[in-house]
């Protein structure tokens, strides 16, 4: 009876104290179109129609965040109050927070709660879908924002919503760049969260990266060596030796003129020399040249002989035996 007792005030205190709270896994936002996400966005910041004439003439202005490059584009935008800028998230993982003009990579949440800021939103190769972050504008004036991701601000994902000259982007980017530190925001707050089809998006997704680190494409084969030139066709083994063993042949010497008889010299005719050697010179009548072995004939011819006798003369010479 009084165990029964005991364990009955047990259970009570027990139940008494405080209990664990079940963790809320966080929804993943409905696919929507542009137009229904701002729409949406326009519901949430309390805009009914005829507020401003905003959800009569409500522009959406898309902004894309990342990619294949840290940055915003545009990074200047002139709207109206009543329009969505449609903050469109992607490659990488990034966010869109407001700072002041003079702190920029600072978010103005840290002394203005309800400043901007979308919170982390990533895009991952092969996502059919793509996160938004749809802002209603509500004031004309200058609006700085920035991505806290990393040290993107200091790399130039900044951006600025109706600035008063262009030279007000120019002079927010050159302080990011020089900021000690790029800090996050802590609450989203300014817009909400959607998703649209990736087909809807204004960008398309930067090329898939390759898992893991492929070997690099092999070099091209060498190109084989040039083949040597062909050798002329080799004439016959006889006429090859010759060639091989005789010495070329010496340019025959150029002939001699031949010299003018005179009529009281004796003719000197000398036998055609063999072909093999060289032609001979002409004889002097007076010592008359004897090459070695060869003979040489003279012939004297006396004055007169040979010649024919006119008609009538009386023939030169002994007289014919009877």
């Amino acid at each position: 009876m009084q165990l029964s007792m005991n364990l009955a005030v047990f259970a009570a205190a027990v139940s008494a104290l405080p209990q664990p709270l079940a963790v809320r896994k966080e929804q993943e936002p409905r696919v929507m179109s542009p137009q229904e996400a701002a729409h949406e966005a326009l519901k949430a910041a309390g805009l009914r129609k005829g507020d401003f004439g905003a959800e009569a003439a409500a522009k959406i202005i898309p902004v894309i965040i990342g990619g294949q490059q840290v940055t915003m584009v545009p990074n200047l935008v002139t709207a109206a109050v009543g329009d969505i800028v449609q903050f469109q998230f992607a490659n990488g993982n990034h966010t869109v927070t407001q700072s002041s003009e003079t702190a920029p990579c600072t978010p103005l949440q840290n002394t203005l709660p309800g400043a901007v800021h979308s919170g982390h939103i990533p895009f991952q190769d092969g996502q059919t879908t793509v996160g938004t972050f749809n802002m209603p504008v509500l004031s004309t004036e200058p609006m700085f924002i920035y991505c806290a991701t990393g040290p993107h601000c200091q790399l130039g994902q900044m951006m600025v919503i109706n600035p008063k000259t262009a030279d007000q982007v120019v002079q927010y980017f050159k302080v990011s760049n020089q900021a000690k530190a790029n800090v996050d925001a802590k609450t989203v707050a300014g817009g909400t969260v959607a998703q649209i089809p990736l087909a809807q998006a204004a960008f398309q997704p930067a090329p898939a990266k390759d898992k893991g680190s492929a070997a690099p494409p092999a070099a091209p084969p060498a190109a084989p060596p040039a083949a040597p030139p062909a050798a002329p066709p080799a004439a016959s083994s006889s006429a090859a030796s010759s060639s091989a063993a005789a010495p070329p042949a010496a340019s025959p010497p150029p002939p001699a003129s031949p010299a003018k008889a005179s009529a009281s010299s004796p003719a000197v005719v000398s036998p055609a020399p063999p072909a093999t050697t060289a032609p001979p010179a002409v004889a002097n009548p007076a010592a008359p040249a004897k090459s070695a072995g060869t003979t040489t004939t003279t012939i004297t011819v006396s004055p007169g002989a040979g010649k024919i006798p006119a008609a009538g003369a009386t023939p030169v010479g002994p007289a014919p035996k009877a």
